[in-house]
């Protein structure tokens, strides 16, 4: 089992989005605090960032980490090893029918296998996404648990998690898909196989 491959891409996915998570946590609840409270602060992110921090401490910054880790760690093992998979599917699928890897080819798996991983790293990091926003959008120090029950319990259910999906997955969709399609393309470029030939 630890010699599986998908393991590997699934473990190597999870440690890129611990360390994203750390990296974007005090910046999310910078950019959820501005947009949420549009007067919270006159001047820009750096102030806002000044103003957390002086009136709710490091915490105040770092107070949405539960939820941007289960936001961060899935949208990352998603996009990374479904786009690794994909890719390697579509290109087994075309060797063994005798096709030749022509530019056309080279261009439209991977763009498909992009564009597919980010739906699905849009779906599965929604309900992070969700908790977080709400973690961050005022003041106070509820907890990830607590915000996670009242969605459950409300009206909507589990599909609570998914309001605004349709704005997030155009949003991450498109960046996701040309993140992938540039990070396949320079790998080439530097002389690498492109995802999923090797």
């Amino acid at each position: 089992m630890f010699n599986s491959q998908i393991l590997s891409f699934v473990l190597c996915g999870a440690a890129a989005g611990v360390a994203a998570s750390i990296m974007l946590c005090p910046m999310e609840a910078i950019r959820i605090r501005m947009v949420s409270e549009p007067d919270f602060v006159r001047g820009g992110w750096l102030q806002a960032g000044y103003k957390i921090l002086k009136q709710e401490g490091v915490v105040g910054l770092c107070k949405g980490m539960n939820p941007m880790i289960m936001k961060q760690v899935p949208y990352t093992v998603t996009k990374n090893v479904a786009f690794d998979i994909l890719t390697k599917s579509f290109y087994a699928i075309m060797l063994a029918q005798g096709k030749k890897l022509t530019a056309a080819t080279m261009f439209t798996i991977p763009l498909i296998s992009a564009a597919v991983s980010s739906i699905l790293s849009t779906v599965t990091s929604q309900p992070g996404d969700m908790v977080l926003s709400l973690v961050n959008a005022h003041k106070g120090d509820r907890r990830s648990s607590e915000i996670f029950k009242d969605i459950m319990n409300s009206t909507r259910g589990f599909r609570g998690f998914f309001v605004g999906f349709h704005t997030r997955l155009l949003h991450v969709g498109v960046t996701v898909t040309i993140q992938l399609l540039v990070y396949d393309y320079v790998k080439r470029l530097c002389g690498i196989a492109a995802t999923g030939t090797s």
